[in-house]
Order: structure tokens, then sequence, then C-alpha cells
């Protein structure tokens, strides 16, 4: 049994060593960079990075709010980013923002603030995204003329425009920020113009302007390498070509495109679902067998991914394709359900797109479908109208925010001005109200000071009174030792001399008339013994009344007191104490204290009679000092000076003390003192 003890503590202890090992490996930050070099090593599995960047995340949440922390959460968004894991680059997108604001950290609220709007940026929420982008590019603005960020956030907005058809507004703002991102010479910021410059050009059907943009963009893949998403950028410059030729119906070119773009993206990514969409939509309109699996596998993996709009468009084609081959009914729900999706999700130009292939579709409702299609139509021209309104309504009311913030901030340093000024004068206040306390402080430290003097003069005094006292007893021995030592001499001595002498003479005659003679002077050896016996006697009284002069100071004390005012005192001491052996300043401590407390008597007690028993018990001397005075309430009592210096006296030897009292019963104080 005690083995399996023993076995199981030292289990125990060596992994409490190892976790702490553990603890201080994993909290360094050296150790969450590694982790991040790994979360951002495009050569590891998708979930080895995931692996990675969860496990720098938990590290980091132990972590205090700092700027080192605030820079880690940025690289932990997007990792997260990277590996299209959205909602969790959100969630942290959230936290060091509220991190940042905790802070006042401006560049980092800015920064979480771009971050949040790229989520809603990727989520097709752009009323959310413009209006985070445009809040983070006035704050980026406002501390970083000219930065990549404002270019970059620029970049996303005109993309917005472009979402929402405003292919002109989106035209004008990326060629502002080409030229500022060619002058900067940030390869992906002019990759990212050339894109969204090409699919604004095409939305404005300029197809060969806009195909020159995309072979540009392509061009500039190759310096890209380095870059974690280089292999989805190939990809979708390839798209995006071949999107252009499919317009422009030559479907083989784009096919081809289409088949280079899959050689970049092989996992079942949203661009992957997108090269199936188009392949399988091309083969379809060159009357090839196999669209209807590439359609229906990019519908799966829409699916799998919840890409509503990418879900839209499948069905859209699929049932282009079952219209195709004569299957109405199977046309029909794919149909209706783009239509529904796209309604629910307002994706109203693909709605349009659906209500115009109903119309074909079920050719007797082709008047509903129709009328539905015209009504949308003309709202979504005044939605765009309205949006791009919108827009400028989120420009000029952030624009208002950061003026309302920066009047704040005035306000806030007119009030820190204040507070300051208020300070300062507290400050002065606090000095003066220092210095008088000080000074009064220095005051009742030189009475202090006065006081210990006048104690130690006092003490002086008990103290010489001791020496005198024993001088005094050292003085009664000596003339007793000489009295005795003359008794012995002169009587002892002589007679037991003469009683020798005369019993001397039996060792030389032993007749009768001399043992009778010597018998007399035998008898005289009982009265030497008598004699020698008082001698002992009055030496063992004397002993006794010499054992200690403290003894007789206090007996003395107490009896000064009992004649100068009727007090009647009674002293009962522990003749086994040997008051030699204790300390002077022990002594004159007690002294002073029994002056105290026989003067509070008197004047406060009232009483009659005064008990002072002094015991030793093992190392200690308990003393009690009694009274039969009216007493008080112990609840109500004020420590006066006199109370205070017998406490104090007891603490500077080490001792106890307590208080009792009860009125009309009189008034007990113990003390006890370590020997």
């Amino acid at each position: 049994m005690k083995n399996i003890f023993y076995f199981a503590m030292f289990f125990l202890f060596f992994f409490s060593c190892k976790e702490q090992k553990e603890d201080k490996r994993v909290y360094s930050n050296d150790y969450v960079e590694s982790l991040f070099s790994k979360a951002y090593n495009p050569t590891l599995s998708k979930k080895e990075r995931l692996k990675n960047i969860e496990r720098a995340h938990y590290i980091l949440q132990k972590k205090e709010n700092d700027s080192l922390k605030r820079n880690f959460y940025f690289q932990l968004a997007g990792g997260f980013y990277n590996l299209e894991k959205y909602d969790q680059y959100f969630a942290i997108c959230k936290e060091v923002n509220a991190m940042a604001i905790e802070k006042n950290d401006t560049l980092s609220i800015s920064k979480s603030l771009n971050f949040i709007g790229n989520y809603y940026y990727i989520n097709f929420k752009n009323d959310s995204a413009y209006y985070y982008f445009t809040k983070a590019e006035k704050m980026y603005l406002h501390y970083e003329k000219d930065s990549v960020n404002t270019s970059r956030i620029g970049l996303y907005k005109a993309n917005i425009l472009f979402y929402e058809k405003d292919f002109s507004g989106s035209e004008t703002a990326v060629i502002k920020i080409l030229k500022s991102a060619i002058k900067g010479n940030d390869t992906r910021l002019i990759y990212d113009c050339y894109i969204t410059l090409g699919l604004s050009l095409e939305g404005l059907n300029q197809n060969d302007q806009a195909l020159e943009y995309f072979e540009k963009a392509f061009e500039l893949t190759d310096k890209m390498k380095n870059d974690p998403q280089f292999a989805s950028l190939k990809a979708q410059t390839y798209n995006y070509i071949g999107k252009i030729y499919q317009k422009q119906e030559n479907d083989n070119q784009a096919i081809d495109y289409f088949n280079k773009a899959l050689r970049f993206e092989t996992t079942k990514t949203l661009l992957y679902a997108n090269l199936m969409n188009n392949i399988g939509y091309s083969n379809f309109k060159l009357g090839n067998s196999n669209s209807l699996y590439y359609l229906k596998k990019a519908l799966k993996i829409r699916d799998s991914l919840q890409n509503v709009p990418g879900l839209v468009s499948s069905n859209i084609n699929l049932a282009k394709y079952y219209l195709e081959k004569k299957d109405s009914l199977t046309a029909l729900k794919y149909c209706l359900n783009a239509k529904k999706r796209a309604h629910e999700n307002k994706i109203f130009e693909d709605e349009l797109s659906a209500l115009e292939l109903l119309s074909k579709i079920a050719p007797k409702k082709s008047l509903e479908y129709t009328k539905k299609y015209i009504a949308l139509n003309d709202s979504l021209q005044n939605v765009e109208r309205a949006t791009r309104n919108k827009f400028a309504r989120i420009e000029f009311e952030t624009d208002e925010i950061l003026n309302e913030k920066n009047t704040i901030e005035a306000e806030k340093e007119e009030i820190s001005s204040q507070r300051w000024f208020i300070l300062i004068c507290s400050v002065i206040v606090f000095i003066i109200l220092g210095l008088l306390y000080i000074t009064r402080m220095q005051h009742a430290k030189n009475k202090e000071l006065q006081f210990e003097r006048k104690q130690q003069e006092t003490n002086e005094e008990i103290y010489q009174l001791m020496l005198k006292q024993q001088s005094v007893i050292n003085e009664a021995r000596r003339g007793e030792k000489k009295r005795i030592s003359q008794e012995l001499h002169d009587g002892v001595m002589s007679k037991l001399t003469s009683t020798r002498l005369n019993l001397f003479i039996l060792s030389k005659k032993q007749d009768e008339e001399t043992i009778q003679k010597c018998l007399k002077h035998i008898d005289g050896i009982q009265d030497i013994e008598k004699e020698i016996r008082n001698i002992s006697h009055d030496l063992n009284k004397n002993a006794l009344l010499e054992k200690d002069s403290f003894q007789e100071i206090v007996r003395n004390l107490f009896e000064e007191y009992k004649n100068t005012t009727n007090l009647d005192c009674k002293i009962d001491i522990d003749e086994n104490i040997n008051w030699k052996t204790i300390n002077d300043t022990i002594k004159i401590h007690l002294y002073r204290i029994f002056q105290e407390s026989l003067q509070n008597i008197y004047k406060y007690a009232l009483a009659s009679e005064v008990i002072l028993k002094i015991v030793k018990l093992e190392d200690k001397i308990v003393i009690e000092i009694k009274d039969n005075g009216q007493g008080f309430d112990t609840s109500k009592m004020r420590e006066g000076i006199g109370l205070k210096n017998m406490q104090s006296r007891i603490k500077a030897i080490n001792g106890n003390f307590s208080l009792e009292s009860v009125i009309g019963k009189g008034t007990s104080t113990k003390m006890t003192i370590p020997v």
C-alpha cells in the first residue's frame, strides 16, 4: 500500500514539474511566433495550420491586454481568414476591437474596424461593410496620410460600389487607388486594383478593356509567389479571363482558361465551385453531354459551403439545362428555388434572371412573371440610385461622427487641463496640510521625548533608591557578620578551647575524681551548643530579612500610601521569587506601575482596600492589583496617559496587561511577565 502511495506522489510530482515547464514554454512570445509561422505555412495541410492557430489563440487569451497581444490577435484574425474560418475571424476582430477601445489604441481601433468591415464584405453585407470601411478609412486618414491601409480600404469600397452596380463610381475610385499603389510599388494592391478595374469595365460592357486588365493581373502573379494566396490569385485571373470569353460566346477558349485555373485550385473551395459551374455552363452552351456533371458538382459544393449567391447561380444554370432538355418540371423546380433564395437574400440581379427564365419555363404564367420582372427592374433602378445616395450619406455621417469625436476630444482636453489645474491645487493644499501635520507630529514627538526623558530621570531615581536600599542592607549584613564573628571568637571559641583543655586531662588521668570534674565541663558543652543555635537562629532571621531589597522597596511604597491615604494595603509576595536574578529594568517598570496603580486607586476608585498579589508560575511572574472601589464600565473607558504608560511599560518588558472592572465591585489589574 505504501509503495502505491509513493508511486502516486512521484507521478504527481513528475507531471506537475512537467506542467510548470510546459507553462513556461507555452507562455513565451517566441513559442507563439513559432505557432504563427506554422499557421501561415502554405506547405502544411489546412488542418495542421488550423490546429496551430487555435493553439495560439488559447495561449493569447491568458496574456495581458498590451500592444503585443493586440498585434498577435491581428495575426490570429489573418490566420483564420486565410483558412476561410470566417466566423472565428469575426470573433477575433470583435475581441481585438474591444481591447483596443479599452486601451484607447487608435491605430488598433482603425485596424479592427477595417477587419470587421472585411467580414461583412466577404459575406455580401455591403451596407455594414461600407460603414465600417468608411469609419476605418477616416481614422487612418486622421493618423496616417496616404497610407497603404487607406488605399486598401478604398479598394474594398470600390468593390462594394461594383457589387451595387455603380460601375462608373467603382472605376473612378479604383483608378485613384491604382495610382497610389503603383507609386508605393505595392504589388498585391496593384493586382487587386487590376481585378476590380476589369470587373467594373466588364459591368460597363467594355469587355476588351476588361480582358486587358485581367491579363495584366495575371502577369503580375509571377511576382507574388511568396503570397500565401498565390495559387488562388492565379486561378482567379484565369477564371475572370474565361468569364470574358464565355460572355463573348467563345466557350471553347473559356473552358480552356477554366481548366487552367483548376491546376491551381484543386480543393473544394468557393472558387473551385465557381469554376465547376462555369465549365458546366460553357459545356451546356456547346451542347456537351458532361455539362450536367459539372453543374451538379458545383451545386453540391456550394450547398456544403452555404454559398447563397453561388447556389442561386447553380439553380438558374440547371434550370436552363433542363429547359433545354424539355424537362419543364425539373427546370421549374430549380428556377423557383433560385428565385426564392435570391429574393430572401436580396440578390435582385439573379432574381431578375430567374423571373425572365420562369416566363419561358411556365408560358401560362409568362405575363405574371413578366410583370414581376418589370416591377422588380424598375424598383432596382430606384434602389441603385438610393444606394448611391446611401453610401454618400454614410460618408457624410461618418465625417460628422469624426468631427463630433474631435470636438469631444477637444472638450476632453479642456477638461483634462482643468483637472490638471485642480490636481496641482490639490497637491499644493495637500503639501500645506502635510507640513502642518508634520509640524504637529514633530511637536507631539518632542513632547513624547520630554516625557521619555522625564521617565528616564524617574527610572534613575528609582534605581538609585534601589542601590541605596541595597547599600543599607549590605552595611547591615557587614555589621551582622562582624558581630557574629566576634561572638564566635570571643564566646564560643574561648569556651570550646577551655573545655578542650579541661577534658585533655582525661588522656593523662582517668580516676573517679578526675572523671567527675570533667563531667561538669561536658555539661558546659550543652551551653556552647545553645549559644551556637542562638547565633544560627539570628543568622537565619537576618538572611530572610535580607532575601532581596526590591521586595522591601515595594512594601515601603505600599506602606507609605497606607500612611498618607488611609488605604488598607495588603501585600502577598511569593517567597520563591528570587528578585536578585530579575533584570533591574523589569523591577523599575514594575515599581512605576505600582506607583501609577496606587495613584489611580486613590484618585478615582474611592476604595478603602487595595491588595497586591505577586506569584511565580513556572517561568512567569503573575501580578494582580485589586481594589474594592466603585469600579467603572470598561466599554466606555477612555485610555488616559496613566493607563497608556502602564500598558507601554508592560509591553516594553514583553508582558501582558489586562484590566477588569465591574461597577460597584471594584477593579482588577492583571499582568503577566516572562522571567
